[in-house]
């Protein structure tokens, strides 16, 4: 809570001192955390970005800190902390003061897929409080024009009969999590080659040196007319920019992954500046001027609120901890 002198007290009263807290929000809405008008933020607020900038984590944090920043007229400072698929940056944030003074942006799957594989992590699921989100993505399946597939039951039957023989370009854990899942709902098995990234895995597929890739549903428009299909999403619904691509639960297999950015704070941080950060997101989010920004970036707009985020976290962690369970070697590829 701000400080105000005594004298300011004695002077002021009770109502004006109310319209003061109001003012020092700065946001036009009266409520600067809402839990009586605490005056957060008092000063510049250090925003972890566990990946190196340009990427879309960094690139939609940035969009966010910076609309913040203008609401609220205190600075957000980004800091790249890359490394580890997130690891790096999230153990300095969870390591940091709970004052509501640092916070972080994490992906959701990259996170879980830390937990359970990486080396010496000092923090657990539990070591941060999730704040919301406010962007969807997915990953999409395209077979190569020399694949003969039209769709994706002729690639299963195929595989089906051809085990191991099919190859699919992927480039990070993420996508292997999603192969493998594919292969555990559809009863097949199929070879990963690992790419440096996703314009890597786009020239495997384009040069046929691969029959299959993984690749964002950003890369759909890219491969229109040279004989590229796409067969399905990993999404377990429909993405709007792709309205055309099937989901994989639509033609009956129980995969359902997409990606999205949540807002971090240090475990205990206090609950009134959860929620004040929380409000804010929402807020400076839901304008047209930040909507068209995410839309010329090729993010789509969701916001999730903290039981929410945290309910898909909850989904996504379980979804894991099932696969690793019947298949221990399921992410060792």
């Amino acid at each position: 809570m701000k400080k105000r002198s005594l004298f300011a007290a004695i002077l002021a009263g009770t109502l004006l001192l109310g319209g003061c807290a109001n003012k020092t929000t700065n946001d036009g809405s009266g409520n600067g955390s809402g839990s009586g008008g605490s005056a957060y933020p008092e000063k510049s607020v250090q925003f972890i970005i566990p990946y190196a900038a340009g990427g879309g984590t960094d690139t939609l944090a940035r969009l966010l800190a910076s609309s913040m920043e203008q609401s609220w007229g205190q600075s957000f400072l980004i800091a790249n902390k890359p490394g580890g698929l997130s690891q790096v940056g999230l153990t300095e944030l969870a390591g940091a003061d709970a004052d509501g003074y640092t916070i972080g942006a994490l992906s959701n799957l990259d996170h879980i897929l830390v937990l359970f594989t990486g080396e010496n992590v000092s923090y657990d699921y539990d070591s941060f409080d999730y704040l919301g989100a406010i962007n969807t993505t997915a990953n999409v399946l395209m077979v190569s024009k020399d694949s003969g597939f039209t769709d994706l039951q002729e690639m299963i039957d195929y595989a089906k009969e051809h085990p191991g023989e099919l190859t699919v370009a992927v480039s990070g854990k993420t996508h292997v999590a999603e192969v493998s899942l594919f292969e555990q709902a559809a009863g097949i098995q199929l070879t990963t080659v690992m790419q440096d990234g996703g314009g890597d895995s786009l020239n495997a597929i384009m040069g046929g040196h691969v029959d299959c890739a993984v690749l964002d549903k950003n890369y759909v428009a890219q491969v229109e007319g040279q004989g590229i299909n796409t067969l399905a999403t990993f999404a377990g619904e429909p993405i709007s920019t792709i309205p055309d691509i099937p989901t994989m639960k639509s033609l009956g297999y129980d995969v359902a992954t997409e990606t999205y950015r949540v807002i971090v704070a240090p475990a205990g941080t206090p609950k009134e500046i959860e929620d004040a950060i929380t409000e804010k997101i929402k807020e400076v989010s839901s304008t047209q001027e930040f909507q068209d920004s995410m839309a010329n970036m090729g993010e789509i707009y969701r916001f999730l609120d903290q039981d929410q985020v945290k309910e898909r976290l909850d989904q996504d962690y379980e979804m894991i901890q099932q696969l690793l369970e019947e298949n221990p070697d399921a992410l060792n590829r």
